[in-house]
């Protein structure tokens, strides 16, 4: 049996759901926020009950210009919300992770200014459309259904353009797609990555393996459109793998690399090295990291999972010296180019494993003042902590893309003598539930 009832969304959880109260039974819904009213299809029979039909009253804190596919797509989870109330939110969030520690500075969260068309990097995946067209698209969220985005509005603006070009291209030259279940077809991913300040633009083609059919021409029209594509790389990938870039690439047109700037810091990027996905964002990150560091001119400073070096390179200024260590050998390769275009001396990098190095400075009694780390959503292990401990750091700024993993790391930290001082978030992902933080900890005396 079913009937309609209006319920009041009481709160929203992280993840850009409002809450709704059912029978003493919390429920969940998408594009919802706290305080609309909203109605619902109740069927008592069904394993779940509550059916979202539409918002009766909205809130104020509703975005008026919302992209139409978000639901559908997964990727924004906070498209519907104004900026402000984002901000709120992740505040809230952030805080409440870190509600049990005592005795440190809070700093606050630095929002963007640029909330739309930030990205630097746009990767997407192809298919066919029932009229036997290319397009492109993004993976709902917890699912391989493939949903037709191009003009994604936290994507670089030059990728709406770069991309219908592309798949029509890709159309007139009838190239294949992929499929992953019969792991035919020859085109599996696009990625684009844009230099916001050089304004280059790499464009990168994934294959599922080394053929190609209709390479050079489907080079030789993108190049007629003049979309402004500096560099294009094919990467070649026939494993039956999730993982979207393998190690062997063909640079198809241009030099395989873009180049970019931090301030008056210039650096490479090659195809698949790590560099940030928001430019404002890393400036402001970076630079908030490297002042809470506070180095001396008599520090020698460490920077982990350093990626192309762009930490390490912004405080190699205030440092004695600075090494930085990266285990992907494309971002150390680039890593050392970019020390060299800066004209910076005092820095060196290593193409090692940050634990077994640090491990190995301290078995030689090397002195370590600054450790800077900067790892994966998964954060840190126990063994590189224990590691920074070994080492004797006096200080350790961790940048962290997880509050969840930084938290559960504060706490490792705390096991081996270092006691968390100060604590700011940077919002570096408008219009989704990510989220970068840094942390200061110092050792106990």
């Amino acid at each position: 049996m079913e009937k309609k009832a209006i319920f009041r969304c009481l709160n929203e959880s992280f993840d850009g759901k409002g809450i709704i109260n059912y029978k003493n039974q919390d429920y969940k819904f998408d594009g919802l926020l706290k305080g609309e009213e909203a109605e619902f299809l109740i069927n008592k029979n069904a394993k779940y009950p509550l059916t979202l039909l539409n918002i009766v009253k909205k809130s104020e804190n509703r975005e008026k210009k919302c992209c139409p596919l978000y639901l559908e797509c997964g990727g924004c989870q906070y498209q519907h919300m104004t900026y402000q109330h984002e901000l709120e939110l992740k505040e809230n969030f952030f805080k409440d992770i870190f509600s049990h520690f005592r005795d440190y500075e809070y700093l606050g969260l630095t929002g963007m200014d640029n909330v739309y068309n930030y990205r630097n990097k746009c990767q997407m995946t192809f298919k066919l459309s029932k009229s036997h067209k290319v397009t492109s698209g993004l993976y709902e969220e917890h699912t391989h259904k493939l949903v037709s985005v191009v003009d994604c509005n936290i994507q670089n603006k030059k990728a709406v353009t770069i991309l219908h070009s592309l798949n029509k291209i890709l159309s007139k030259h009838h190239i294949s797609i992929y499929d992953e279940y019969s792991r035919q077809g020859v085109l599996r991913h696009v990625l684009l990555r844009f230099g916001q300040i050089s304004n280059e633009v790499m464009l990168i083609l994934v294959t599922n393996g080394d053929i190609f059919p209709g390479r050079n021409n489907v080079v030789k029209d993108l190049l007629k459109e003049n979309l402004g594509i500096t560099t294009i790389v094919q990467n070649i990938n026939g494993r039956d793998t999730s993982i979207v870039l393998s190690d062997k690439e063909r640079i198809l047109y241009g030099t395989g690399y873009i180049y970019d700037y931090i301030g008056d810091l210039k650096f490479k990027i090659s195809s698949r090295a790590f560099y940030q996905v928001n430019s404002e964002g890393m400036n402001k990150l970076y630079t908030e990291a490297v002042k809470l560091a506070n180095i001396k001119k008599t520090d020698v400073v460490l920077d982990t999972y350093c990626g192309v070096g762009t930490i390490g390179i912004l405080a190699s200024k205030y440092a004695k010296n600075v090494y930085g260590v990266e285990l992907n050998k494309s971002s150390y390769k680039d890593a050392i180019i970019n020390s060299k275009i800066n004209n910076i001396d005092n820095i060196k990098f290593f193409n090692e494993d940050s634990t077994k190095f640090m491990l190995s400075l301290a078995e030689h009694n090397e002195k370590i003042d600054v450790v800077i780390m900067d790892p994966p959503r998964s954060g840190s292990t126990k063994e590189f902590i224990r590691s920074v401990a070994k080492l004797g750091a006096k200080k350790v700024i961790y940048v962290s893309c997880n509050p969840l993993t930084l938290e559960r790391d504060c706490f490792e930290f705390s096991k081996v003598g270092y006691s968390l001082k100060k604590l700011e978030a940077v919002d570096m992902f408008p219009k989704t539930f990510n989220l970068e933080a840094i942390a200061l900890l110092t050792r106990k005396n």
